[in-house]
């Protein structure tokens, strides 16, 4: 059967229609089952719009918003929320300096980042994007006929049970303009973070009105779900919304949920995001 699914003996699509409900139930209770862990986000009420209270291990996810909708926030509190229930962070910066983000962490929210950093289970790491740029560059000139081209390696001070890369914006902009050394570098990142069976936020710059997630698209294509944050504007003033366009691993709210960036952190609506869509459309 080309291009098409060969079924076994056990399971020919012929005869399920005349199999009863109780053998049908009865093969259903054969069939393998794969115990995944599933583990909390742990910012505000975001495990709330997932069926299953969170997401399974390994799952990469892009974070993608505009301007000042709080994806930096959103992925550091998760972060931070994680490492006071004894989780490890990696958080990868492309452009921002360690040391602001943890005085704007500290001063707006009270995240205490270096405490973790001297237990050894936060490791806030600055790469150079040109660096990277010119690293895969070099390697696909050097080895364009290859079938695996190898690229410098990453090494983690520990296994992480959450990592941050903030911003493929900033990593864009290093490759000036090469699509094709840019697409080819996501990639490779996507598979490397896959090793790790960590919880992964790939943090993307986006329109404050999005119709594009990504840079390229193939970064909404790899990841395993998409996180959007949108600051839409009502008349005088905004409103921040957020939604969960994709997510490969449960059942998930499909609309979009209020929240508010406050002296805490990221705080999610969810009770109240019935009446604020209703308020959003009577206003239009």
């Amino acid at each position: 059967m080309p291009f098409g699914i060969k079924f076994g003996a056990e399971a020919k699509p012929e005869e399920l229609e005349d199999e009863s409900e109780e053998l049908l139930e009865e093969r259903a209770a054969r069939r393998p089952t794969y115990d995944v862990p599933f583990v909390p986000i742990r910012v505000s009420d975001f495990d709330k719009l997932i069926e299953k209270g969170g997401v399974e291990k390994g799952t990469n996810f892009l974070l993608s918003g505009g301007c000042g909708t709080g994806k930096s926030t959103f992925a550091m509190q998760s972060v931070y929320n994680g490492l006071l229930a004894g989780e490890k962070a990696v958080y990868i910066l492309f452009e921002e300096s360690d040391e602001k983000i943890k005085r704007h962490m500290r001063v707006n929210f009270g995240w205490d980042l270096e405490k973790f950093e001297k237990l050894d289970r936060l490791a806030i790491l600055r790469i150079n994007p040109f660096k990277i740029a010119r690293s895969v560059e070099a390697s696909l000139v050097k080895q364009r006929r290859a079938l695996l081209i190898q690229v410098e390696q990453l090494e983690l001070p520990f296994v992480p049970d959450k990592i941050v890369v903030d911003s493929l914006s900033a990593l864009s902009v290093a490759f000036m303009g090469n699509t094709e050394n840019y697409r080819y570098y996501i990639k490779h990142m996507f598979d490397s973070l896959n090793q790790y069976d960590s919880i992964n936020f790939i943090v993307s710059e986006t329109e404050q009105d999005p119709g594009i997630y990504s840079r390229t698209g193939i970064e909404e294509f790899l990841a395993d779900g998409v996180i959007v944050l949108y600051n839409v504007k009502v008349g005088m003033t905004r409103k921040r919304m957020l939604e969960i366009l994709k997510l490969r691993c449960s059942n998930h709210v499909k609309t979009l949920v209020p929240y508010n960036i406050t002296p805490k952190g990221i705080a999610i609506d969810y009770d109240a995001s019935k009446t604020a869509l209703e308020e959003l459309g009577a206003k239009k």
